[in-house]
Parts: structure tokens; sequence; C-alpha cells
């Protein structure tokens, strides 16, 4: 057993997640923005990874008017730690996150040590396993790319919920999943469940299949 996958990423209309300097607010339109936040108050927890948290301090909470938040439960922050550091000053360590990783952890939060066969990074099956144990039955993949990537190679990620904001990057700085597309039979088949404009913006529903 594990928890239903849900990937979201907010990007520019030719698929870019951040410039090379890692800017990125905002991409996305506040409409938008407030969408995210609503799809936020609807799962147990949301993810990302040990490079996000250093790049960018999230807070992963929900975040919309006074009113439409009293009584909201806010969803459980997961980072998904390798063997780099991770800042003691995060903002995240403020939420007694839970943490997967590949070995012990000194820092705050609830480690789980799930390695890979290598013993370098986390195995993500045995990871969301344990997340489910925890009760967690529903999880949103915030980012960045190399965990995105990660999730797609391994057949994790359900569906999903992509942002297009109203600019092209012209460029590549950080693209929606890192790493080479290889030819064109790598590619996974999507279902596009929905499409709809929020503000200047761009919803797309998506289910992946299995490749």
């Amino acid at each position: 057993m594990r928890p239903t996958v849900m990937m979201k990423a907010a990007m520019t209309l030719d698929g870019q997640l951040a410039a090379a300097d890692g800017t990125s607010q905002w991409i996305s339109s506040p409409q938008a923005r407030r969408d995210a936040h609503r799809l936020r108050a609807d799962v147990d927890a949301v993810m990302v990874g040990a490079g996000t948290v250093r790049a960018d301090d999230p807070r992963l909470t929900v975040r919309l008017d006074t009113s439409s938040e009293n009584g909201i439960e806010q969803p459980i922050p997961v980072i998904v730690a390798g063997r780099g550091g991770l800042p003691r000053n995060a903002r995240l360590f403020e939420r007694d996150p839970i943490l997967l990783a590949p070995q012990p952890l000194e820092v705050p939060g609830r480690v789980v040590v799930v390695p890979d066969a290598s013993g370098n990074r986390v195995d993500l099956s045995a990871g969301l396993a344990r997340l489910a144990a925890l009760g967690i039955q529903q999880l949103m993949l915030e980012g960045g790319s190399g965990l995105f990537r990660s999730f797609m190679d391994c057949g994790l990620v359900d569906h999903g919920v992509l942002y297009y904001g109203p600019v092209l990057a012209g460029g590549v700085g950080a693209p929606l999943f890192r790493g080479t597309w290889n030819t064109l039979a790598d590619a996974r088949p999507v279902r596009v469940r929905a499409i709809r404009r929020l503000g200047e913006s761009i919803r797309v529903d998506i289910e992946i299949g299995r490749g």
C-alpha cells in the first residue's frame, strides 16, 4: 500500500520551473497560486526534495484568506533527503516534518531511514509505504525537477496538476524533469482530464500512464 501521488508544478509555457539563477516568483497568476493552495488543503502531506528546501526555504502551508483557512488542517511536510546537508534554520523544521533519508540524520523532525540498494539515495517505494503506515493517503509532490524525474522513473505518480504561466522562458533554466529525454518511446502516455483558465494561467489536469 502507498499513498496516491499527485504531482503539482507551475511553469512557463515552454516547460521551465525556474530560471537558471533559481528565480521563479511568480510564474503563475495569483488565481493559479490560490488554486494550488486549495489543492494543498485537500491532501494529507506535501513532499519536496532537499534541493528545494535549500533553494526556496518553502513553508508548504495552506495560505488562503483568513475566513477560508478556518478549520483547515495543514498538510504534513515531507522532505526527501540525500547525503547533502539541510539548513538547520529551514522553516519546515518548525513544522515537525517527516524526512525520508538513506541514513540517520540529526535534524528536527521525524526521520524515516529507507536506503536504496546503493545506500546513497532514498528507496521511494519503501518511503511511500512507510508514509502510508503513518496514515498518509493523499500526497502532493511539489518538486523539484530531480524528485519529479525520480518519481516518474519509478512509476509512482498517479496524476498531475500543471499550471502554465503566461511567459516564455526562451531557454533552459530548471525544466520540469531533470535529465535527458533520449527517444520518443521513453515518453509516458497521459490522459488529459481537464483544462481551464485561471486568470492568465492555464491549469491542466492529467492522469499518468505507466509507460
